[in-house]
């Protein structure tokens, strides 16, 4: 039996150490309820070994710091709510099915506003001056990496966290506390019913945080408002819906890859990002029924609501015919495709090799998964993937 460690300040100790670290006394309502829960599943579900409680409470006080920031600016600048959001496009999919590199591909063409590590870590300014330098923020976004690739270098083998690469967005609306993936960290199962009780209304206000953010990056001049935002998040599908109420005009793209590869390698990729935090032994069997429910969801969306257009996209393609992807996404998005655009991506695949950072390594076995048993929970999405494929291949 391992021991676990609580987060040592309570709530109203963390509020108080947000307001004390960014000097700014404002009191922070909005987030009592999210916190509240996500505190009591933390130091009650949880196994935090002693140096993941502190490197939590540090998480925690960075996101109340964040968001302290921001309310700071948008109180004091209420024109960053007129900035406009146009035509911005999402890659949705299982995690580990290609949407980090068709994601990361796009943001290397020039043609999209996109958000690096250092701006999903620390989307607010510091001084709430927008001529500040960002080198503060960089910096500690950097210190951060460090300390991740010490507590868990098996790690960047599934997912290369890089200070200047595009980041998927789960990692900025954590700042809203209502946020799927802090899973991610820890065993969290109450926050997660916590979570889900509250419905689309959930993703909804996630939604509206993430776009609330663009609007302030934009203004803090980090992105045009002439590109749209290329965005990315493993926890969108299934919610497609919540995403079009508040992205009205949103394209979709969405990569596909076969639940026998994906939930085994979510699940090594989880067991490495628990590790700086959390002792419990990941439940994989428990996580391939929430991935099943969801990607049952994704498809009842797709024939429930016909305004839905999604690009589909196998993970066979984006790997190994990287060039002709991105043009048909281009074509999608009605966005020129030139030959620089090509020329960067053909650069971005040459420089990043698979395996540069090791062999990502999983089986069926390690996790006590079984073949027959993800064919029988996710038989409607594994009918999906091979008619897309064999649509694709005519």
């Amino acid at each position: 039996m391992t021991t676990r460690y609580p987060i040592s300040l309570s709530m109203n100790e963390l509020l108080a150490e947000a307001r004390c670290l960014s000097g700014i006394n404002i009191i922070d309502t909005e987030v009592r309820e999210p916190l509240e829960a996500l505190l009591h599943s933390l130091n009650t579900d949880s196994h935090l070994h002693k140096a993941g409680a502190v490197a939590m409470q540090g998480k925690l006080l960075r996101l109340l710091c964040n968001r302290l920031r921001m309310m700071r600016d948008f109180a004091a600048h209420p024109e960053i709510a007129d900035q406009k959001i146009n035509n911005p496009l999402f890659v949705l999919g299982m995690a580990r099915s290609g949407t980090t590199k068709t994601h990361r591909v796009l943001s290397s063409t020039g043609d999209f506003n996109y958000m690096p590590y250092w701006q999903v870590q620390y989307p607010a300014l510091f001084s709430g001056d927008p001529s500040e330098s960002p080198q503060p923020r960089i910096d500690a976004a950097d210190n951060y990496l460090h300390w991740l690739d010490q507590a868990a270098p098996e790690s960047k083998t599934g997912h290369s966290f890089e200070t200047f690469a595009a980041e998927e967005d789960s990692l900025l609306t954590e700042q809203c506390f209502l946020a799927p993936s802090f899973f991610a960290y820890s065993e969290v199962p109450s926050y997660m019913a916590w979570f889900m009780a509250l419905g689309s209304q959930g993703m909804i206000r996630n939604f509206e945080f993430l776009k609330d953010v663009l609007k302030y990056l934009q203004w803090q001049g980090l992105a045009s408002p002439d590109k749209p935002w290329v965005l990315k998040a493993p926890t969108y599908y299934g919610f497609e819906p919540e995403l079009l109420n508040v992205f009205s005009d949103a394209k979709l793209v969405m990569t596909h890859r076969t639940p026998l590869a994906t939930v085994p390698s979510i699940c090594k990729l989880l067991e490495y990002f628990h590790m700086p935090f959390d002792d419990a032994r990941l439940d994989p069997i428990g996580l391939q029924g929430n991935l099943a429910e969801l990607l049952k969801l994704h498809l009842h969306n797709r024939t429930a609501h016909a305004n839905i257009s999604i690009l589909d996209i196998p993970f066979e393609d984006v790997v190994q015919d990287t060039g002709a992807v991105i043009e048909e996404i281009y074509r999608f998005a009605g966005i020129s495709f030139t030959d620089a655009t090509q020329q960067k991506v053909q650069n971005w695949d040459n420089n990043n090799p698979i395996h540069s950072k090791g062999k990502f390594k999983y089986s069926l076995e390690e996790f006590g998964l079984t073949k027959d048993a993800i064919e029988d929970d996710m038989a409607g999405y594994i009918a999906f993937i091979n008619a897309l494929k064999a649509h694709r291949s005519k």
